[in-house]
């Protein structure tokens, strides 16, 4: 069985926007290649990442995130096993105002959020509308 973990957390003062790119894309080449699904995102200053996949990887993942000083306020939404795959493969997004984002993009992210329990889904969804929209 799966295991998802979500969290939300504060970008460290002085990462500038390059650094944020490279973090994204190397977070989603590495998770791919340790077969980690889920997305991550950054907008305003903020992180919202949901892991999915084996248990003991995620936990350990979510330690060593824990622990980077290139972010702070770290708050779990959520860590529990999910019945049914949700993402099919990594992904990472840099949401930014210069961008404009149409309802099927956030139809995309919102729609993989299907297989979490009623509060989670809310609580997902109310996240992502406040990163995207």
């Amino acid at each position: 069985m799966r295991y998802a973990l979500s969290y939300v957390s504060t970008a460290s003062r002085g990462l500038d926007n390059s650094e944020i790119l490279n973090i994204l894309k190397k977070t989603e080449t590495k998770n791919n290649s340790l077969n980690i699904t889920g997305i991550l995102l950054y907008s305003e200053g903020n992180f919202f990442q949901i892991l999915e996949g084996e248990k003991e990887t995620i936990s350990s993942l979510f330690k060593k995130i824990s622990e980077d000083s290139r972010h702070f306020n770290i708050i779990k939404l959520f860590a529990k096993p999910v019945k049914q795959e949700a993402y099919d493969e990594y992904r990472s997004d840099f949401i930014s105002e210069d961008r404009t984002y149409s309802q099927s993009t956030f139809k995309y992210y919102e729609s993989h959020i299907k297989f979490l329990d009623p509060p989670s889904q809310k609580a997902v969804s109310n996240i992502l509308k406040a990163f995207i929209k």
